[in-house]
């Protein structure tokens, strides 16, 4: 088991009887606080002038890009290509790119050739999905959309009979998606599809990233509706500081602390907030469990540190479905990182642990 280390006892959720969404970005951090971060973080006047933050909507989120140096606009421009670059490949919500593409010729037997963001995101799914034994799965599409996170209780009957689970989860099997050396891809049976929505913002973060860097801005954070990336120091020369929220308090409550970030570390989290739906007086996140065909109940919040972003945003998702011990062994797989846990029982309790190198960055400071 894993360490007891805080409590927080809230009241009882209200109960409903079909799903809802929470207006919040999806996997965000207190994001306000990035901009404290670097401007008034160390506690002066504001007189940094080469310090600028920069912020766009993008991947239905927002980017933003805090540089300490100068070239700020420049820094922008390369941050924002990257990010639509690696949009354009990946969105399911674009009818051009490579996974729509791919999804379009499900159960067709067809092949589509794919680019290298495909790839990257194919090769790199698969890895996590094996590790995690199932509990990351970029195909479980079909399974969200029987049980209608994203459409509300009104658009079919809610929750979903068992049979509808039964006949979504074939669909949601990963081992049927298939691509070749060459790069070419498919589906192999009619109603499946691919979103890589859990990992494609960390992986576009770090695209960002790796571009900046080698153009030669090794001061900043890359900030893609909360998962970031870190590099360099803040203008008093400390670590980037990353609030972590609170999962059942607003954006301008308290947080539970700080990430004091740098190296190239990154950070993403899961959590219930964002898209969510109670029945029978329990809050089930919009989270599915792919080896079970039902929503996460139990975990409120996962914040993981990892290496690159996609890795931490890959991580976060498997360990929201996986929970705090399986996932402790899961993040036990990737030297570097960490996570915090955070549960809720049917009190409506919180406890949180923490798991891997997480300790290391985390202070008690809001």
């Amino acid at each position: 088991m894993l360490p007891h280390t805080h409590t927080h006892t809230l009241p009882h959720p209200n109960t409903h009887t079909h799903p809802h969404t929470h207006t919040l970005t999806h996997l965000e951090f207190l994001v306000v606080a990035l901009a404290a971060a670097a401007l008034a973080g160390c506690g002066r006047e504001a007189e940094e002038p080469a310090t600028r933050e920069y912020r766009w909507p993008v991947m239905g989120t927002f980017g933003s890009l805090v540089v300490n140096g100068e070239d700020g606009d420049a820094a922008m421009a390369i941050a924002r290509d990257a990010v639509e670059e690696v949009n354009a490949a990946l969105s399911a919500f674009n009818p051009t790119s490579d996974v729509s593409r791919v999804n379009a010729k499900a159960g067709s037997g067809e092949f589509v050739q794919t680019g290298i963001h495909f790839q990257t995101m194919m090769a790199a799914s698969r890895q996590c999905h094996d590790a995690s034994g199932g509990a990351f799965n970029p195909a479980v599409g079909p399974l969200v959309e029987a049980w209608g996170v994203f459409r509300g209780g009104a658009a079919h009957v809610f929750p979903p009979s068992e049979t509808a689970i039964a006949e979504a989860l074939p669909l949601c099997d990963f081992a049927q998606a298939e691509m070749r050396p060459d790069g070419a891809a498919r589906l192999n049976r009619e109603g499946m599809r691919l979103d890589f929505g859990a990992i494609a913002k960390g992986y576009a973060v770090d695209v960002a990233f790796e571009r900046l860097a080698a153009a030669g801005h090794t001061n900043c954070i890359v900030n893609l509706g909360g998962n970031m990336r870190c590099n360099g120091e803040r203008p008093d020369g400390g670590s980037w500081r990353v609030a972590v929220r609170d999962p059942r308090d607003g954006l301008d409550g308290e947080s539970m602390g700080m990430l004091r970030l740098g190296g190239g570390l990154a950070v993403a989290t899961s959590g219930d907030y964002e898209q969510f739906f109670e029945l029978d007086g329990r809050r089930y996140a919009h989270i599915m469990d792919p080896r079970t065909g039902r929503p996460v109940a139990g975990m409120a919040q996962v914040t993981v540190v990892a290496r690159t972003a996609a890795e931490a945003d890959a991580l976060s998702t498997a360990c929201f479905v996986l929970g705090a011990e399986a996932g402790a062994a899961l993040l036990a797989k990737h030297p570097g990182s960490g996570a915090m846990f955070v549960t809720i029982d049917d009190s409506g309790a919180l406890d949180w642990t923490m798991a891997g190198d997480f300790a290391k960055h985390y202070r008690k400071e809001r």
